[in-house]
C-alpha cells in the first residue's frame, strides 16, 4: 500500500448551507476525485468520490478545521503561506492569511458574530493568530527525538501516517477545530498547525580544526506553545488542578550539516528546552494596578498540582532540572518559596519521578541587576554537570541511524516565562550548540586555556546571528502570551545592556499594561474558543464590557489641567498669575488684570469687572482715580491715588484672588483627577476587559478558597 499524499492546493466552493473541498487543477470529466463534502448547518461532513466542481470558489492550502457556532458552523481553511524552513527535504510554512467560511445568513445572528469576531481574529496573521506553522509531511509537533523513536517502534505504520494522524495533541493548536474533520477521514485536506516560532539559518560555515575544510550547516529553532492553558499573561497563570500549566512552551534547536561528501554527510542534532509558569495555583487577575494582587492556594492544594506536573515532564522528557528565576523576596518570593517546597518534599518523596527531578532557584535580577550579566556564569557552575548528563539527540539523516539520545530537559522560568527565562535558554543553547560542534568535530581548542574553545571565539559570525535567531524567538513566544517583544532582548541580540535597552523596556512594560487590561478578555475568548476549551450553547456568556478607559482619561485631563496651571504659578507668582489670567493674557481662565484697565484709563466699572474677587466698589473707586490721575498728567495726583488705603485694599483683594485662583484652578482639577483615578483604581477588576467564555479557568485558587482552607 502506498502512503497517502496530502492536498497541497484546494478549491472551496460553497452553495447555500453545502461545502464542497476538492484538490485543485483538476478538470470536469477527469474522472471521481476524493472530495471533503460538509454541511454548515448540521456540522456532519464526509469524504466521497465526486466529480470535479466548476464555478466560484476559495483557493485554499489546506483546511484547518470546522468551528461549531451558535448555530451552524464555520469552516476555516490557510489561504496564503510563505515558506520559512526545510526539514527533511520538506518546506514549513508560516500561515499568512486564513480565511473563515460560513452558509449565507450566518454572520445575522448576534450569538454568531460575536462567536466569527473572536474566530477571525484566532486565525489572524496579524493578531492573535500570529505564529501559525505548519507542514503537509514533516511533523511539527513532534521533537526529532520523538519522531525517531515512533519511527522505530513500528516503520511501517509512521510511513503510512500523514504528520496530521500522529501529531502530538499537546502542541496540535488547531486540534479540537480539526477533530471532527478527521473523524472523517479528512486527513489529506486537514493541516496540523503549532503556534510558536520557526526560523532557520542556511548556509553556517565552520571549520575542521585539523583539515581547515569548510563545512557548511544549517540551525534551525523550533517553538511549540502548548494547547493547554493557552491564553494571554494575566488571565492564564500557574497551573490548573491536572498539573497544565500555563505559557509552557517546547523549544527545539536543530544543527544540520550540509555537505555531500565527508565525514559528516548526513549528520544532524537536536537540543529541547522548555519554559512554563510555576507549577502551582496562584492567580494574578488584572486591576488596573501595575502588579495586581497575587494569591498562592495552600500547600495541600497544590501538592497534587504540583506533582502532576513534574511527573508528567519527566515522563515525557526522562528527567527534570527546574530553574526558577524569580526574585526571592516579596510577592515573587512567596512563590518561590512555595515551589521549593513543593519541589524538596517531592524529591525526598518515593514518588515515580521523584529522583529524576531537582529544583533550582537562582535570583535573576539580584545576580544579573547592574550590567553583571557575568553573573551567569555562576547559574551555569551549578548545572553544568547535568546539562552534560542530559546531553542532546544526535542521528544521520542518510541513514537514519541514532547515535544518542538526549536525556532530560532543562525547565525555565521566571514570573511570565519571558524576558529573564529567554536570556537564560539563550545562555543554554549555546552551550549546547558548542557541545554539539566539538562531537561534530568543528570546535578548535580555546586559545585562553584549556579545552574546547566557545562560539564567540571560535566563530563570532554565527555567535552574532544566533543571538539575533534567539532574541527573534523570544520576541515571537512574547508577544503571543503578553502582547509585546521580550524585555531585555537587547542583551539577548548584542550582548550588551543598554540605554536604548532600557527605554524599549520600559515602553513594553507601558504597552503590556495597557494589553493586559484594555484588550486580552477578547483575545482569551478568541483562545479559548479556537482550541476547544469552549463550545458554543444556546445563550452565549457574550455581553457588552465596562471600560475604565474613559474615567481614566477624564482623571489625566483634569489633572493635566490642575498641573498646566500650577505650572503657569510657578512661573509667575500667584497674583501675577491670577491677573494675568482673569485678563486673558496667560491663556487659561478669564479676565482678571488687576488695575491694568484703571492704568490705561479704563472707566471704573470695567476695572470693577477685572477685578472679579474684588468689591465693585474698591474697583470702581480705584479706576476712577487712576483715570484721572493719567488725565490730568499729574504724577503727584498719581502717587496721591498710589498711595491711598484703596491700594491696600487691592493688595488684600490681590491675595484672595490668587488664592481663589489656587483652589479653582489647580487644587480643584488635581484633586478630581486624583479621587477619579483611586476611584478606578479601587475599583479597577470590574472595569477590566475580562475573557467571558471561560472565565472560570482563569481563577484557578480565590481569596474565598485560601480563607476557607486556612480556617
Amino acid at each position: 500500500m502506498e502512503p497517502l499524499e496530502p492536498f497541497t492546493c484546494m478549491k472551496v466552493y460553497i452553495e447555500g448551507s453545502h461545502a464542497a473541498v476538492q484538490p485543485h487543477g483538476l478538470r470536469k470529466g477527469s474522472g471521481l476525485v476524493d472530495t471533503l463534502s460538509i454541511d454548515l448547518d448540521s456540522g456532519s461532513s464526509q469524504v466521497v468520490p465526486s466529480q470535479p466542481q466548476t464555478g466560484r470558489s476559495v483557493d485554499a492550502l489546506g483546511v484547518m478545521g470546522l468551528c461549531k457556532l451558535q448555530t451552524g458552523y464555520a469552516l476555516v481553511v490557510v489561504t496564503a503561506a510563505k515558506q520559512v524552513a526545510t526539514l527533511k527535504n520538506e518546506p514549513v510554512y508560516e500561515v499568512a492569511g486564513c480565511q473563515v467560511l460560513t452558509a449565507p445568513g450566518a454572520w445575522s445572528s448576534r450569538g454568531n458574530r460575536q462567536l466569527l469576531i473572536l474566530l477571525n481574529d484566532a486565525v489572524n496573521p496579524e493578531g492573535t493568530g500570529r505564529g501559525l506553522h505548519f507542514s503537509y509531511s514533516y511533523d511539527l509537533t513532534l521533537t526529532s527525538q520523538h519522531a525517531a523513536a515512533m519511527e522505530a517502534a513500528d516503520p511501517q505504520a509512521f510511513e503510512m501516517q500523514l504528520p496530521v494522524a500522529r501529531a502530538d495533541p499537546r502542541f496540535f493548536w488547531n486540534r479540537a477545530a480539526a477533530q471532527p474533520l478527521l473523524a472523517a477521514n479528512a486527513h489529506r485536506f486537514v493541516v496540523s498547525c503549532i503556534l510558536g516560532f520557526v526560523q532557520q539559518l542556511k548556509g553556517l560555515e565552520f571549520q575542521e580544526p585539523r583539515s581547515q575544510r569548510t563545512v557548511k550547516a544549517t540551525l534551525t529553532l523550533i517553538a511549540r506553545r502548548s494547547t493547554a492553558r493557552a491564553g494571554t499573561r494575566q488571565w492564564r497563570r500557574g497551573a490548573d488542578t491536572q498539573g497544565n500549566v500555563a505559557n509552557y512552551v517546547e523549544t527545539e534547536q536543530l544543527l544540520s550539516i550540509d555537505d555531500k561528501d565527508g565525514p559528516l554527510v548526513g549528520a544532524a542534532a537536536s537540543y529541547i528546552i522548555t519554559r512554563g509558569s510555576i507549577p502551582l495555583l496562584w492567580t494574578q487577575l488584572p486591576n488596573l494596578k501595575y502588579k495586581p494582587t497575587t494569591i498562592i492556594a495552600p500547600a495541600e492544594m497544590n501538592t497534587p498540582v504540583h506533582d502532576s506536573h513534574i511527573q508528567a515532564m519527566v515522563e515525557q522528557y526522562k528527567g527534570v532540572v527546574a530553574v526558577n528565576l524569580v526574585n526571592q523576596h516579596k510577592t515573587e518570593g512567596k512563590l518561590e518559596a512555595a515551589f521549593r517546597e513543593q519541589s524538596a518534599r517531592f524529591c525526598t518523596s518515593n514518588k515515580p519521578g521523584s529522583k529524576a527531578y531537582r529544583y533550582l532557584a537562582f535570583d535573576f535580577h539580584a545576580e544579573c541587576s547592574k550590567q553583571r550579566y557575568h553573573n551567569l556564569s555562576k547559574l551555569w557552575d551549578q548545572v553544568a554537570e547535568e546539562f552534560a548528563a542530559m546531553g542532546f539527540h544526535q542521528w544521520n539523516t542518510q541513514t537514519g541511524k541514532v547515535m544518542k539520545n538526549q536525556n532530560g530537559v532543562m525547565r525555565i522560568n521566571c514570573i511570565d516565562c519571558l524576558d529573564r527565562t529567554n536570556v537564560v535558554q539563550g545562555v543554554f543553547a549555546r552551550k549546547s550548540l558548542e557541545a554539539v560542534l566539538d562531537t561534530f568535530g568543528l570546535m578548535p581548542a580555546s586559545r585562553y586555556g584549556s579545552g574546547p574553545a566557545t562560539l564567540p571565539e571560535a566563530y563570532p559570525r554565527v555567535e552574532s546571528i544566533f543571538k539575533v535567531l534567539w532574541a527573534d524567538h523570544g520576541d515571537m513566544v512574547s508577544t503571543q502570551y503578553a502582547g509585546t517583544g521580550a524585555m531585555k532582548s537587547g542583551f539577548t541580540r548584542t550582548g550588551k545592556r543598554t540605554t536604548g535597552g532600557a527605554i524599549d523596556d520600559g515602553v513594553k512594560a507601558v504597552t503590556r499594561y495597557y494589553l493586559n487590561n484594555y484588550q486580552d478578555g477578547k483575545k482569551q475568548d478568541a483562545i479559548d474558543f479556537l482550541t476547544g476549551s469552549f463550545t458554543p450553547a444556546d445563550k452565549l456568556p457574550l455581553g457588552p464590557q465596562p471600560s475604565p478607559m474613559l474615567p481614566m482619561l477624564l482623571s489625566l485631563a483634569a489633572m493635566a489641567v490642575g498641573g498646566y496651571n500650577l505650572g503657569q504659578v510657578l512661573q509667575q507668582g500667584p497674583i501675577a498669575a491670577a491677573a494675568s489670567a482673569e485678563a486673558g493674557q496667560g491663556g487659561l481662565l478669564s479676565a482678571l488684570l488687576l488695575g491694568g484697565a484703571a492704568l490705561s484709563g479704563g472707566s471704573g466699572a470695567a476695572a470693577a469687572a477685572a477685578t472679579g474677587g474684588m468689591s465693585s466698589n474698591a474697583g470702581a473707586a480705584f479706576g476712577g482715580a487712576a483715570a484721572g490721575a493719567a488725565a490730568a498728567g499729574s504724577s503727584s495726583l498719581w502717587m496721591q491715588a498710589a498711595a491711598s488705603p484703596l491700594v491696600v485694599d487691592l493688595t488684600s483683594a490681590s491675595a484672595s484672588a490668587a488664592v481663589t485662583l489656587l483652589l479653582r484652578h489647580v487644587a480643584l482639577p488635581l484633586l478630581l483627577g486624583l479621587g477619579m483615578l483611586m476611584l478606578v483604581l479601587r475599583f479597577g477588576k470590574h472595569l477590566v476587559n475580562k475573557p467571558q467564555l471561560c472565565p472560570q479557568l482563569a481563577v484557578t485558587v480565590s481569596k474565598d478558597a485560601v480563607k476557607h482552607k486556612q480556617q
